[in-house]
């Protein structure tokens, strides 16, 4: 009689264990996860993230931020994420997920100035000759030939005393009787001096003339 050997259903167990354990280790699984960067101003800087106002988009764009962030300058080197303030260039790095833009990390560029407001101002200055009929601590009155009652003026600390070929002059030659010719501004009703200007002789009656000043500052 012929045996003939079967092998036992342990065996056959063992051997699609070993098969699928082949099949599941030569299967390798990728994630990748783009990074993608974005280059603009801080417009506002929280505990959950930040806005950057680019140069091309028309909206500020907000990204999230969180423990994972890293916080570097250009060369690189870490630093405190209270370094971060409105007004500053930065180069985001981010990743999209869903419609959630999530920072990986923020470079603050220092060596990148900030784009400056620029503020303009108009002044009306107005001119007016005359001789001085008072003057006091606070108060310059003046007597002109157009008016017929004198007019007062205000001055502070930062009015100037020049004499006629613009050098500066003491504030305690200003006395009464000296003819002037006063730059003032209308805040309201009230008259502010700029500038006095001494004269040494009485001049021919001057009109008062404006004169329209645009000052233009420069914030960061």
């Amino acid at each position: 009689m012929k045996n003939t050997t079967c092998p036992s259903f342990s065996s056959l167990l063992f051997i699609a264990s070993l098969t699928t354990a082949s099949v599941t280790f030569s299967q390798n699984i990728e994630a990748t996860a783009t990074s993608t960067t974005s280059e603009g101003t801080v417009s506002e800087f929280g505990p959950q993230g930040i806005i950057i106002k680019t140069a091309t988009g028309t909206q500020p764009v907000r990204y999230i931020s969180n423990e994972t962030t890293n916080f570097v300058d250009e060369n690189g080197n870490p630093i405190s994420a209270t370094l971060v303030t409105s007004g500053l260039p930065v180069t985001v790095y981010y990743t999209k997920v869903g419609d959630t833009l999530i920072a990986s990390k923020i470079m603050v560029r220092t060596g990148v100035a900030a784009p400056a407001r620029i503020l303009e101002t108009t002044q009306t200055m107005t001119m007016s000759a005359g001789t001085i009929s008072e003057f006091g601590p606070e108060r310059i009155i003046i007597q002109t030939e157009s008016s017929p009652t004198p007019l007062p003026y205000t001055y502070s600390k930062t009015t100037t005393y020049v004499d006629e070929s613009g050098a500066p002059v003491s504030i305690e030659t200003v006395k009464s009787g000296l003819p002037v010719t006063v730059y003032y501004t209308k805040v309201g009703n009230t008259l502010v001096a700029n500038k006095v200007i001494m004269r040494k002789a009485v001049a021919v009656p001057l009109i008062e003339t404006k004169k329209t000043t645009t000052i233009t500052t420069e914030t960061k």
